[in-house]
């Protein structure tokens, strides 16, 4: 069975206690919640806005561990964050409205509301006083007898001045029915708004699973990606280093009667001391005939002034199967290889090319684990671990480059920071410097991050900021009752010593013509008309 309850405004545990009790006690109306193992009991409490009994997570685990015992799944309606906050934090279901809680099949849609007044248990009766009884259980009354008196069928002296006299007074009481029900005023006030402020230092931390409003702690998570990236940066150090390669030409001689081709690429070199390698450039056809030549063109095969060879040094083919088709020998000497400064890889470079390395991994890392962020979270960047798994390198120390490149895999690991949680310390923190008989105007609510202060093996500290503004809690129906039938002058007083005003309270009659004639508002407060404008911050010079 299901059963839903509004509360009043003025509340406490006590009258709280007392609503559940009789909601499942025997004696409750029938649409109350049954009793029974076999069903299923749910209990759906409506909390006013001004109700401040449920604003405290004491009272809250209160109600908590008084459903429990008494086998009740209850579960709370209100459109106050810090309540819902608060029922979440005890363990209790919360919903912003009965149509969600109805939307997420808490209750059925059928359900009904018992007005405060019906969920009051019945009033007691003292020893010896008996309750009224109903219609049906009064004993049904004897018939009158009646009796025919027989008059002169004249009236009275007495009788016509006493009609006379109530007819005086109904004519009086008409008057000032007219003159209570006719007028209708409209009363217009402007609340000033106290600015409330918060400056927190809170700490998020994966550890924790709750919100602690005590110690400003609050949950948080660790994420991490994996990468694999490369990059490379520049060379500094110079050495002298072989650059160019010697060339010249080398003439081919036919031992042979028969055409010979030597192709591209083919080695020949010297043969006395140092052996020098050399290459064609081109494939080249040799004359048939013992004794004929042709020429072309080789290169060196290392750079550097040693491919600078004299006349007669190039002597041997590398392949000794075309030393027997013809000889080769270079008939003037080859030039073009020197010594000239390079960039060299020293072994400082790896220190500067793993920074490089590892200041890409960090930024690409932070740029994937933002990009898989959900709403109001944030990974701030002193949170970030960078934890290397290998690094190798393209380039080796003492090679001549102007670049030198490697590949870093690693793993990135942050901490990911929730606002909602945070926002939530903020908001009590606010709440708690509301001053008496104000609240806190949600919609000009403002929250942001400060700096980072610490960060601790994944638990960050961090400044917050809030700001709200506190504006009068006013109740239109009350300030009606407060001022129903007082001359003007004194209703304007009385509401700018109860409440705090921008202006003094306007007042308008329709028709207008009775604010002189009348001079006081209407005696009956539903002819009143509260208007409550907007709150205002007033400014004062300089600020």
């Amino acid at each position: 069975m299901e059963h839903i309850i509004e509360l009043e405004n003025t509340d406490d545990m006590a009258s709280i206690r007392g609503r559940i009790d009789y909601a499942i006690s025997p004696i409750a109306p029938a649409n109350a919640l049954a009793v029974g193992p076999q069903v299923q009991r749910r209990l759906l409490l409506v909390v006013p806005r001004k109700n401040t009994a449920l604003r405290s997570l004491v009272n809250m685990k209160l109600l908590a561990r008084l459903v429990k015992t008494k086998a009740v799944e209850i579960a709370i309606v209100s459109n106050q964050p810090l309540v819902r906050d608060y029922a979440k934090e005890a363990g209790i279901n919360a919903f912003g409205s009965l149509n969600s809680a109805k939307r997420a099949g808490w209750v059925s849609a059928k359900a009904s509301v018992a007005s405060p007044d019906r969920a009051l248990p019945p009033p007691a009766y003292s020893r010896g006083e008996k309750p009224a009884l109903s219609t049906s259980d009064k004993p049904r009354a004897a018939p009158k007898k009646y009796k025919v008196v027989l008059g002169s069928g004249r009236v009275g002296l007495v009788q016509q001045f006493g009609a006379l006299l109530l007819l005086v007074a109904l004519a009086i009481a008409l008057v000032f029915g007219v003159i209570a029900l006719l007028p209708q005023a409209t009363v217009t006030l402007t609340p000033v708004a106290q600015q409330v402020e918060a400056d927190l230092v809170v700490k998020a931390d994966p550890n924790v699973d709750s919100v602690d409003f005590q110690t400003l702690v609050f949950p948080a998570r660790v994420d991490q990606v994996e990468l694999d990236l490369s990059g490379q940066i520049e060379t500094t150090d110079t050495e002298l280093a072989p650059v160019g390669r010697a060339t010249g030409p080398v003439v081919f001689i036919n031992r042979t009667e028969d055409v010979h081709t030597i192709p591209i690429s083919t080695t020949v070199s010297t043969s006395a001391g140092e052996q020098i390698e050399f290459l064609t450039t081109q494939t080249t056809t040799i004359p048939a005939g013992v004794g004929a030549t042709t020429s072309t063109l080789v290169i060196a095969a290392e750079p550097g002034p040693k491919g600078n060879v004299r006349a007669g040094q190039i002597n041997r083919f590398e392949n000794r199967s075309y030393g027997v088709i013809a000889r080769v020998i270079n008939e003037s000497s080859l030039g073009g290889g020197r010594m000239d400064a390079a960039r060299i890889v020293v072994e400082a470079d790896k220190e500067r090319l793993r920074a490089h390395l590892r200041q890409m991994v960090q930024q690409e890392g932070l740029n994937q684990l933002e990009a898989s962020l959900a709403e109001q979270e944030f990974i701030p960047p002193a949170s970030l671990q960078v934890i290397v798994l290998d690094v190798s390198y393209e380039e080796f120390s003492g090679d001549f480059s102007d670049t030198f490149g490697g590949e870093m895999q690693a793993v990135v690991r942050g901490t990911v920071v929730g606002g909602y949680n945070a926002n939530r310390l903020a908001l009590a923190a606010l709440q708690a410097q509301v001053p008496p008989d104000h609240e806190l105007d949600i919609a000009g609510l403002k929250f942001g991050a400060g700096e980072v202060l610490d960060v601790q093996e994944q638990i960050v500290s961090f400044r917050i900021f809030a700001s709200g503004s506190a504006v009068p809690r006013i109740d239109v129906h009350n300030v009606a009752e407060d001022i129903a039938w007082l001359p003007v002058g004194e209703a304007q007083s009385l509401l700018g010593q109860q409440y705090d005003l921008a202006t003094v309270p306007g007042i308008e009659f329709q028709p207008d013509w009775l604010e002189e004639w009348l001079g006081r508002l209407p005696y009956i407060p539903l002819r009143i008309n509260v208007v409550v404008n907007d709150a205002v911050t007033l400014m004062v010079d300089g600020g």
